[in-house]
């Protein structure tokens, strides 16, 4: 009669994990083991690996080994992050947003943003809006000075004769 030791009677039920490294097929990143089945896994999730972000690309299971291929994420693809419109850099279309900003939506950031989702606008005008919103958190007093500065200048008058 042959003794059956306490290894071969543990290890029989046990579910194995690997996580390899990003843009690797050999490299194994992450090694688990455990009595239950692992959470299901598939492409286009993201896995903490030590102190990385990984996003899954190919899952494998054979039996009770599951074998996840990753690539590496950047941190700008991270989902948390929101991409800025490409604004235009011209100093007249910048004096022409501080005019609507003062006028269309009196010193609003916030209305005029609003107002850009409503209409589906994601362009320049929201990068300025983003902007001077930010700007008048930290500093309440410059919306005098824009008023002031729009004020100061006939521009809105002579179109609106």
């Amino acid at each position: 009669m042959t003794r059956l030791s306490a290894k071969t009677l543990t290890s029989r039920n046990l579910y194995v994990l690997i996580v390899y490294a990003p843009r690797s097929r050999k490299r194994v990143a992450m090694r688990r083991v455990s009595r239950r089945p692992f959470a299901l896994l598939s492409a286009g999730d993201e896995l903490r690996v030590g102190r990385r972000t990984v996003r899954v690309r190919e899952v494998t299971s054979a039996g009770r080994v599951t074998k996840v291929f990753t690539s590496a994420i950047r941190k700008r693809d991270l989902s948390n992050v929101v991409n800025m419109p490409i604004g235009e850099q011209s100093i007249i279309a910048e004096f022409l947003r501080f005019h609507v900003l003062v006028r269309v939506f009196g010193g609003d950031p916030d209305a005029w943003l609003e107002h850009l989702r409503e209409r589906g606008d994601c362009g320049a005008d929201v990068r300025f809006a983003r902007w001077i919103r930010s700007r008048l958190r930290r500093d309440p007093s410059l919306l005098g000075e824009i008023r002031r500065m729009v004020d100061a200048t006939p521009f809105w008058r002579a179109t609106g004769a």
